[in-house]
Order: C-alpha cells, then sequence, then structure tokens
C-alpha cells in the first residue's frame, strides 16, 4: 500500500462495510474499481478505484451528469490530470489505518456515551448534560475489516477530547481484535487519528462534474 494505491481486496473490503454502516447496496466490480449505488440528493452513485486505470478514464469519458462521483487511491493532481477538463476535482482525503495502541482518554464532565449495536453496525453516541447530541460516529465490521464512519464532533463541543472518546469507544466494539482498522479522514481529520495512533496508507482523490456544467455527447 503506497499514497498511489490500495490493494484491490481491502478496498473492496473497506466498501463493504462503509455499505453496512449506511444501508447502501453492496460494492459492484465495475471499470477495473467498484461502483456502489449510493442515491442520495447529492450522490447518485460512485466509483471507487484501487488505482489510476483506463477503466476509470474510461468511465469519466462516458459520464456527463452532475451527482455521479469518481473517487480513486490516487493524489487529486493524479486524477486531475486522468479526467476530462470539465470535471471538478473535490479537496483531498487520505486512506488511514490504525498503528497500535489507541491512547485512553477520559470522557470529559458531564457527558455519557451510548452504544447501539446491530449485527455488524454499532452506533456510538456522546450527550451532554441537558442530553444534546455532542458527537457520534459509526463502526461495521467485516472480512476482517472494521470501518469508522461518519465520526462528528458537533462545533459547540469540540476541544474536549469528545473524538477520541468516541474512537475509544468504537475500537472498543470490535468483534475480533485482529480486524484492520480503516477510516477515510479529511486532512483536518487527518490531524486528529494521527494523534491517536493513525497512519496514511493511501491518498484518497474525488471528482465529479458539478451541476451547471452538463456535457452532452452527440
Amino acid at each position: 500500500m503506497t499514497p498511489q494505491g490500495l490493494d484491490p481486496h481491502l478496498l473492496h473490503a473497506w466498501l463493504t462495510a462503509r455499505s453496512l454502516a449506511r444501508g447502501l447496496p453492496m460494492p459492484v466490480p465495475e471499470h477495473g474499481g467498484f461502483r456502489v449505488d449510493t442515491g442520495s440528493d447529492t450522490e447518485t452513485v460512485r466509483w471507487v478505484f484501487p488505482r489510476l486505470c483506463d477503466g476509470l478514464k474510461d468511465l469519466a469519458r462516458a459520464i456527463h451528469q452532475p451527482r455521479q462521483f469518481i473517487k480513486v487511491c490516487a493524489t487529486t493532481e493524479a486524477l486531475r490530470a486522468a479526467l476530462p477538463p470539465h470535471w471538478t476535482v473535490h479537496p483531498a482525503s487520505h486512506v488511514m489505518r490504525a498503528h497500535g495502541a489507541m491512547p485512553r482518554r477520559t470522557l470529559a464532565h458531564g457527558y455519557s456515551v451510548t452504544t447501539e449495536q446491530s449485527g455488524p453496525v454499532v452506533a456510538v453516541r456522546i450527550l451532554g448534560e441537558t442530553g444534546e447530541l455532542a458527537a457520534s460516529g459509526y463502526g461495521a465490521e467485516t472480512d476482517h475489516v472494521f470501518v469508522y464512519d461518519r465520526i462528528v464532533t458537533e462545533p459547540a463541543h469540540r476541544r474536549k477530547g469528545l473524538g477520541h472518546v468516541l474512537m475509544q469507544t468504537l475500537h472498543a466494539a470490535r468483534r475480533n481484535a485482529d480486524s484492520r482498522e480503516l477510516l477515510v479522514a479529511t486532512d483536518d481529520g487527518r490531524a486528529l487519528y494521527e494523534t491517536l495512533g493513525w497512519r496514511v496508507v493511501a491518498a484518497y482523490a474525488s471528482g465529479s462534474i458539478v451541476e451547471g456544467c452538463l456535457v452532452y455527447s452527440e
């Protein structure tokens, strides 16, 4: 695994767990990557590739509508060079993997943690003194992979270590202690996770056609 690619089997396991966490269809092999029908208001479908390939380039030329995303384990610069000019490349993210034991932190005074397990999916919520949602996140486990998903701390509750406690609570919910722990982080998130012992294993770039930039083929 390098910043320019990710093992396809690991990528498939991650996408499978992510789909479980979000109640989405399972990933389908296509064009040298995997298609996931996300069906949201902002994204109808995404194709995720372990690395740049001709299938990605051919697919990009065949797409003419917004809300269809191409994502790849490569740098934003590399993806930009592979896409047609009318595509937009979005801010960079990073595929990260836990490395070593996660440091422990005590929950700040006045907060409480709830955990709900539903099959392979676990939901963790941290509540404030009046019961308001302060932080939340999900995990899903499959194929010896545990994926952390939608890790959010509400703005009014940041800088109190809640994200740290949320991560360690999800970590403790794993059923297989040998599962590889994965997540995708923004630049800001990367800084937090690195303090918890996580390391970047691949760059992660995303592109789409934005609204108002439709291109029609003859």
